[in-house]
Formats: structure tokens, sequence, C-alpha cells
């Protein structure tokens, strides 16, 4: 689980942090966290991507309040879960506007933070799976979904989803590791999304929005029966 913590409290990013990793090994999920001192310095990092499983955000940090942060994250992210650290139950009802997905009260207890986290990994099981690319120097989360083919591209992979072509300093064998079951290769440097595939033929194969992709003859056989029977179980 990737969770970014923001808090001016060195002390308090540490404990947040250590607790992270016990319920990562008690529960068999590693966490990896990013602890940030201001919203202004996550802003900056993050750069409008926040490639993240959970936010946990100080309400009341210095400069910047971690309502305004969490104001900032939904203008380009209406889905990364976020909970508010406070001292004050007060601030509850300002969460509301930003979905917020639980309050813990300062000093934050290991059965808390355990629950959120708990709850946090449910609701990802929930969502759609998703890959974290680095994109020009940034993290970017894309919905694997959304993808409709890879290509190999030398030591990158060009990743072609419906809003445009991402390129990515990966290696097409490594990225292609990643996906699910849904994705079935068309040719050695091409691996397709069934659900975007429209047309299956000896040497291309057509998807959604006119992308053509090769066909190689070593592929074709286990690619057209992919495409039956994913459109039969449909």
């Amino acid at each position: 689980m990737r969770i970014a913590v923001c808090d001016d409290e060195a002390a308090l990013r540490e404990w947040l942090e250590r607790l992270a990793g016990e319920w990562g090994a008690l529960r068999g999920c590693p966490c990896q966290v990013w602890a940030y001192p201001s919203g202004e310095a996550m802003l900056f990092e993050a750069a409008g991507s926040y490639p993240y499983d959970l936010l946990l955000l100080d309400v009341e940090l210095g400069g910047m309040s971690g309502v305004d942060l969490a104001r900032a994250v939904r203008e380009t992210d209406r889905r990364v879960p976020i909970a508010f650290l406070t001292n004050h139950p007060g601030y509850v009802f300002q969460g509301y506007e930003v979905s917020a997905l639980r309050y813990l009260l300062k000093p934050v207890e290991r059965g808390a933070l355990f629950a959120l986290l708990d709850l946090a990994r449910e609701q990802l099981a929930r969502e759609p799976a998703y890959l974290v690319l680095q994109v020009d120097g940034d993290a970017r989360r894309v919905d694997q979904e959304e993808i409709l083919c890879l290509e190999a591209r030398g030591h990158h992979t060009a990743v072609h989803t419906a809003s445009g072509t991402l390129e990515i300093k990966t290696t097409f064998s490594a990225l292609s590791r990643q996906l699910g079951e849904g994705f079935v290769p068309a040719h050695r440097s091409f691996l397709v999304n069934l659900r975007y595939v429209e047309r299956v033929g000896r040497t291309e194969c057509l998807l959604e929005g006119g992308l053509r992709v090769p066909v190689s003859r070593g592929a074709w056989g286990k690619l057209n029966q992919a495409f039956i029977r994913y459109y039969r179980e449909v």
C-alpha cells in the first residue's frame, strides 16, 4: 500500500511510518510511506498526480491547511482516499466536501490507524487495478482498464490509452508482467487489451478508436481464441 503522510510534526510522521510498517507486516501487505512536512511540499512533489492508496493529512498544517490541501488534491483526483489527522473533532464537518474517508484524533493510536488502513485496503480491493508510471519525471496513476495496448520501443514502452499515448522508460516485458489476464500478445512488440479489440485478422487487429496493431503468425491463434472466449463471457 502506498501512503502519503503530510504533517508538520516530525515525530508524528515517524510514528505513523513505523505503525504502517507494523500493519503491513501483520497483514502481509507491504507499505511504502512518503512523508511531507507541509502541503506545499506535497503539492510540489506530486505535481497534480497522486499515485497513492491513502493520504493522511494534518488539518492544522502551518501555511496551507490540510483541508485546503485536500481541496487542491480533489481538483485533479476524485478517487484517492483521504483521512485527516486532528486535535479537534469539530473539523469533521469540513471533510464532507472532499469525501474524507475518516478522521483520526491525535495522539494517533495503533488500533485507530490499523482500522483505517484495513478500511483503505478493503476500498482498494474494490477499485480497478492500476499502474503507477513514471512520465516525464512524475509518477502518474493509470487504470489498467484505460489501456488499449502496449507497444515495445527499444528500452521504452508506449502505453496507448483512450486519452493519448504515454512514453515510459520501462521495458515492454517488465510492464507486461504487471498487467492482468485481459491483456494478450498480438505480436512480440504489442500486448492488447481484449476489452478494446473490435476485430482480429491474420495480420492485423483493430482496436476501438481506429488503432491498428500488427498480428504475428505465432500470436494469431491464441489471440483469436482469447478474443472469442472474452466476448462469449461478457
